[in-house]
């Protein structure tokens, strides 16, 4: 009876992994498909060539700057608090403010060049990944 009950518990024991992770792989949070935890307000905007500003909020305050490229060049981010409630971003062509966690002000210098710009400004919480794209008339 004891050689029962000890093959049936390790029996439990080896398959309770493969019972416990397969019902994750259907879930809301496997990797790189969570639920939309920053909630932007836009997600893109279309400015004209002159000088343009826009404010975006989010409804929660826990993301952090990922990235941000203009024209898909990488933008050096290295004297950034990328994690901070409260950021600058200065750059001659556009400005990135962060306020209070949940405000996003965005403005482009006029656009003295004779091509459209494009400013991806890539958002992350935990898995979830978001981004705000601003296009520039040339």
């Amino acid at each position: 009876m004891k050689l029962k009950l000890i093959f049936g518990l390790l029996l439990s024991i080896m398959f309770l992994p493969l019972a416990s992770c397969d019902s994750d792989k259907n879930g809301p949070n496997i990797e790189g498909k969570w639920d939309d935890n920053i909630k932007l307000s836009q997600k893109t905007a279309n400015f004209s060539s002159e000088s343009n500003s826009i404010t975006i909020t989010s409804e929660y305050d826990g993301w952090w700057l990922n990235g941000i490229a203009l024209n898909k060049v990488g933008v050096d981010l290295s004297n950034i608090n990328k994690l901070s409630k409260d950021f600058v971003v200065t750059n001659s062509e556009f400005q990135v403010e962060r306020k209070d966690g949940k405000t996003i002000i965005i403005t482009m210098n006029k656009n003295a060049t004779n091509a459209e710009r494009v400013l991806s400004i890539s958002l992350q919480n935990g898995d979830f990944f978001n981004s705000i794209n601003v296009v520039q008339a040339k």
